[in-house]
């Protein structure tokens, strides 16, 4: 069968006509994706109170909020507060994974002390029978 040079032609022809409306549908859309992702500027606020306690893992910290029961594993950009201690926290919510698998985890921004709660002295494993 002889080489048809038209032919050749009219399929390239065809493939790029196929191929310009796909390269702007993705040009259009990708801005209006890219959009939607959350900036740290705008991360959720958190706020609870309650016992801090030692997670599963040895570095990580949680707590059951007081007031609505939700788990949470705190963050903290320095020193953290000891097992055992009641304290109110506010930060932001963190997006992304982290080495602690329990509770939500929270960015804390800033903690005190809460004198109105009492909390059950801390567990160690080394306390376990």
């Amino acid at each position: 069968m002889p080489y048809n040079a038209s032919l050749s032609s009219n399929y390239r022809r065809t493939a790029h006509v196929k191929i310009i409306p796909l390269v702007l549908m993705v040009a259009v859309c990708c801005p209006f994706a890219a959009s939607k992702t959350k900036h740290p500027s705008t991360a959720k606020p958190v706020k609870g109170s309650g016992c801090v306690e030692q997670a599963i893992e040895n570095s990580c910290h949680v707590i059951i909020d007081s007031k609505t029961g939700e788990l949470y594993n705190l963050l903290f950009p320095a020193k953290a507060p000891r097992s055992g201690t009641a304290i109110q926290f506010s930060g932001t919510k963190h997006a992304g994974a982290t080495s602690c698998t329990q509770g939500k985890p929270v960015k804390v921004s800033t903690w005190k002390k809460e004198k109105g709660i009492k909390c059950p002295p801390p567990v160690y494993a080394s306390n376990k029978h």
